[in-house]
């Protein structure tokens, strides 16, 4: 795009999306209007750059034009394509519909709380790919180390004695408390924080819970 066409742009074709866009154009799914006049200022330069490779000239008020009519049926400077279920013209066509996970679809009156849509679709349970790499990490850290970590590990899982594993491992009580020693200071150089990491909050479930306290915190405010 020349520069001459970068200043048609800027000062002609930019205010007039400014002021027409909040009104004409509809938001779609969680757009706002700042974005819809950066998009349609984004389109209208790719408008102006083809024109000139065209050898045309139209004015800045039908370039305006054009790309609020793009705007307002669902098209967007990133595409307009009508097969993603995010897209503005899928949505503006009744095919699919984006919804926050915040938005109360239910009440609980055991809880007296609404019911949220992120709550419907998470799970309290741990990640399953957590779980897994987990499993990977401790399969390679058994292969890799003394064999009676692996007695070790499972004892303490089944809440054994020291002493029926010692027996397993063929020690004494003061060398199966040597042994147990070791390999939690192995078991910090191989995984740093295993404890950590098996109760630390995933994040999508991080984000839910930021985003829910940010909400309760303005209804605070509100009430105050």
């Amino acid at each position: 795009m020349s520069p001459n066409a970068g200043v048609v742009l800027l000062e002609e074709i930019a205010p007039r999306l400014r002021s027409a866009i909040p009104h004409v154009v509809k938001p779609v799914g969680a757009e706002d209007h700042e974005e819809l006049i950066q998009d349609g200022i984004t389109m209208a330069a790719q408008m102006l750059h083809a024109l000139e490779l065209r050898g045309k000239v139209v004015t800045p008020g039908n370039v305006a034009y054009y790309c609020i009519l793009h705007l307002k049926s669902g098209r967007r400077s990133t595409g307009s394509g009508r097969t993603d279920a995010l897209a503005s013209s899928t949505q503006l066509d009744d095919k699919s519909t984006v919804l926050s996970l915040e938005t109360e679809v239910g009440y609980d009156p055991e809880l007296d709380e609404p019911i949220r849509l992120g709550e419907m679709l998470s799970c309290s349970k741990e990640d399953p790919s957590m779980s897994a790499g987990r499993n990977l990490d401790w399969e390679q850290f058994l292969d890799s180390h003394d064999h009676r970590y692996g007695v070790l590990v499972q004892g303490m899982a089944e809440g054994q004695s020291k002493e029926k594993m010692g027996r397993k491992c063929r020690l004494n009580y003061s060398r199966m408390r040597e042994l147990k020693v070791k390999m939690a200071s192995d078991l910090i150089d191989f995984m740093e924080d295993p404890i950590g990491d098996s109760v630390r909050v995933p994040m999508w479930r991080g984000n839910l819970l930021v985003d829910r306290e940010k909400a309760a915190c303005r209804a605070d405010r509100v009430r105050g």
